[in-house]
């Protein structure tokens, strides 16, 4: 029963997260392109601030339920601390989950308290946090190709 919640809120979680980044991407751009540069800073500091709230939460319940999910699925913490573990496809790919995720908290951080909140008032910072949020999303679609491949054995 564990298993099947935690999976059920890593799902939606998981959900949120990506389907908030594709909205900001295919949805929200390229409406505030055809926007004034001030009125569309102006609405992305908005968005992105109401959405990094509930995309942090959402990031918090995928870091908790990735490790419970794993552990009933029958990963102990020996096996990912056993580098035999690792020469299995299945190992491998937990293995590349966890290093995307690693980047993906790093550079969501980057963008969303350092980048984001400076693009208001420099184009550097605002074309680094567009590249962050594309790579984001990238990098999130990555982990998800790699879950399925974890669901079918590796």
């Amino acid at each position: 029963m564990i298993l099947k919640i935690s999976l059920f809120l890593h799902v939606i979680a998981a959900i949120f997260w990506i389907g908030g980044m594709l909205f900001l991407t295919l949805v929200v751009a390229p409406f505030l392109k055809t926007l004034e540069l001030e009125k569309k800073r102006e609405i992305y500091q908005v968005v992105g601030t109401k959405y990094r709230f509930w995309g942090w939460i959402a990031l918090v319940i995928l870091v908790v339920t990735g490790p419970v999910n794993l552990y009933y699925l029958g990963v102990t913490p020996d096996m990912l601390f056993d580098a035999s573990f690792y020469t299995t496809p299945y190992g491998r790919r937990v293995l590349e989950k966890i290093g995307l995720v690693v980047v993906v908290l790093v550079s969501s951080v980057l963008h969303d308290f350092w980048f984001g909140p400076g693009a208001r008032s420099s184009q550097s910072y605002s074309r680094i946090a567009m590249i962050l949020g594309r790579a984001n999303l990238l990098i999130a679609l990555a982990i998800v190709v790699l879950a399925v491949m974890m669901r079918t054995g590796g």
